[in-house]
């Protein structure tokens, strides 16, 4: 763990407690989120240089996590099972589907086969609208009884 040689006004923080790093992150979203774990466990942790890191996104980890030196073993603890956990999530979108969502599948198939429909009855009046225009056109169709 590294020290941190921050500001020394630490929100909350008592100015004689050593501060460490506990883990640093190349997101600031994953480092809010082992915040949040470790806020749930009662340990107290700040999350620094969030910001310059963000304005300036460049190849180094410079999203800090600190704790209290009181606190490293219990957060060790929870970090390393954070990260065990981390590991196990399959990448990618795939998943396992249960029956639920076979159904709404099968769903979402049936109404795009009834727009399939409504597709080809619109196709099909386009096609007669064209073809009596054509006929229209040539004089074989006597107009006095159209309506439109």
């Amino acid at each position: 763990m590294d020290d941190f040689n921050g500001p020394d006004d630490f929100e909350g923080f008592d100015q004689k407690t050593r501060i460490l790093v506990l883990k640093q992150f190349f997101f600031e979203s994953e480092a809010h989120i082992y915040a949040a774990r470790l806020r749930e466990a009662g340990i107290r942790c700040e999350i620094a240089s969030a910001t310059i890191q963000t304005m300036l996104p460049v190849e180094q980890a410079g999203i800090k996590l600190l704790i209290r030196e009181s606190d490293l073993e219990e957060a060790t603890q929870i970090v390393a099972v954070m990260d065990r956990q981390k590991e196990m999530v399959p990448e990618g979108p795939f998943h396992d589907i249960d029956k639920e969502e076979i159904v709404y599948m099968q769903e979402v198939e049936k109404d795009k086969k009834g727009n399939r429909n409504l597709l080809w009855i619109a196709l099909f009046i386009l096609v007669i609208l064209i073809l009596r225009a054509f006929l229209r056109g040539a004089g074989l169709i006597d107009s006095r009884w159209d309506f439109f």
